[in-house]
C-alpha cells in the first residue's frame, strides 16, 4: 500500500467514524451511566455535536421526541438511535434503541408489560434481537465496541449492558411508544 492510499484510508476513516476533539474529550471523560445519560442529553440539547453512534446533530424528526428521550436517558436507558412513526413512508414504525443495565432492563420490561410494544434485548451470546424487525443482525457487538472505544472509563458498564430495541409493531403510530417511555421515565405528559 502506498502512502497516498494510506492517507486516503485515514481521511475515509475520519469522515466515517470521526468525532471532533471537544466531543471526543467529553465522551472520554464519561465514567458511569449517569455521565453517559447526561452526555446524550447534552447532544439532544445541541451542546454536543456527536455521540459515539451518531456523527451529527439530532435529525429534524428527533426534535419532537427530545423531552421523552431526555427523560429516558436520565432514567438510565442510554439511547443510541430512535425513529418516530411516519406516514410518509410505508411501514415506518416508531422505535428506540439503546443500552440498559440489568435493573433498567427489568424496569423497562415491567413498564411496557401489557402494551403492544415489542422489546428485544441482546448481550453477548444472548440474542433476543432475532425477534425484532428493526435489527437485520445483532447490533450489540458493534454498538458496544463503538461506545466503549469513545467512553473508555464506562467501557465495562457498556460491555455488561443489554442492547435494547423497543418498537411499535403498528406502522406510523406514535401514541404508544413515546407515552410508554415517558411513563417509564416518570415524565408526566399532557393528554
Amino acid at each position: 500500500m502506498n502512502r497516498f492510499q494510506r492517507l486516503a484510508d485515514r481521511i475515509s476513516f475520519a469522515f466515517e467514524r470521526g468525532m471532533s476533539r471537544s466531543d471526543r474529550a467529553r465522551w472520554a471523560d464519561a465514567s458511569d451511566w449517569a455521565d453517559l445519560g447526561d452526555l446524550v442529553v447534552a447532544w439532544l440539547d445541541g451542546n454536543i455535536t456527536q455521540t459515539p453512534g451518531h456523527c451529527g446533530p439530532p435529525d429534524d424528526e428527533t426534535i419532537p421526541l427530545i423531552p421523552v428521550l431526555t427523560a429516558v436517558n436520565r432514567a438510565g436507558f442510554i439511547t443510541d438511535n430512535s425513529q418516530a412513526g411516519d406516514d410518509r413512508w410505508a411501514d415506518c414504525n416508531a422505535w428506540v434503541c439503546g443500552f440498559a443495565a440489568d435493573d433498567v432492563l427489568a424496569r423497562l420490561r415491567e413498564s411496557l408489560a401489557g402494551t403492544p410494544l415489542v422489546l428485544t434485548a441482546c448481550r453477548g451470546k444472548d440474542h433476543g434481537c432475532r425477534r425484532s424487525r428493526i435489527f437485520r443482525c445483532c447490533p450489540w457487538r458493534e454498538s458496544v465496541a463503538d461506545w466503549a472505544e469513545r467512553c473508555p472509563h464506562a467501557a465495562d458498564d457498556l460491555r455488561n449492558s443489554w442492547y435494547v430495541g423497543i418498537e411499535d409493531p403498528e406502522p406510523c403510530r406514535n401514541d404508544r411508544l413515546w407515552p410508554a417511555l415517558a411513563a417509564f421515565a416518570g415524565l408526566v405528559c399532557a393528554s
